[in-house]
């Protein structure tokens, strides 16, 4: 039962995965092609893919910390840190995006600091011995 979910998992991620990339292709292909429509609007054209992109991260985060939850082998400080690595690893790319949107006037540890909270759960997860 739990192989099924785990297929099931995947094909979901996988899905995300190319429905925003193909509906950002298609945004970006459709600015290209009728820049005049988009004068007029008072958001940047890439605003759509934006906050796709965060839901898109959003609902990946779900599934990754639903498949670490099905993980039978692994202790429970173990399933905590790969939960809390997860959860970090996607605020660095939420403060990355922040920090690139800002052209680099905001401080660059929104980015960093959850990095390496990512990079600290992720190792004591690799380390962590079996309960």
């Amino acid at each position: 039962m739990k192989k099924k979910i785990h297929r099931m998992l995947n094909i979901i991620m996988g899905s995300l995965t190319g429905v925003f990339l193909g509906s950002g292709a298609y945004r970006y292909w459709h600015f290209r092609k009728y820049p005049e429509q988009y004068v007029a609007q008072s958001a940047p054209w890439y605003t759509g893919i934006l906050i796709q992109g965060l839901f898109t991260l959003a609902l990946l985060t779900i599934c990754l910390i639903m498949r670490a939850v099905l993980i039978e082998d692994a202790g429970a400080m173990k399933k905590t840190a790969l939960i809390l690595g997860i959860i970090f690893l996607s605020l660095t790319f939420v403060g990355g995006g922040y920090v690139i949107l800002q052209h680099g006037h905001v401080n660059a540890g929104y980015a960093v600091v959850p990095g390496l909270w990512a990079i600290i759960c992720f190792g004591y997860y690799r380390n962590k011995k079996q309960d």
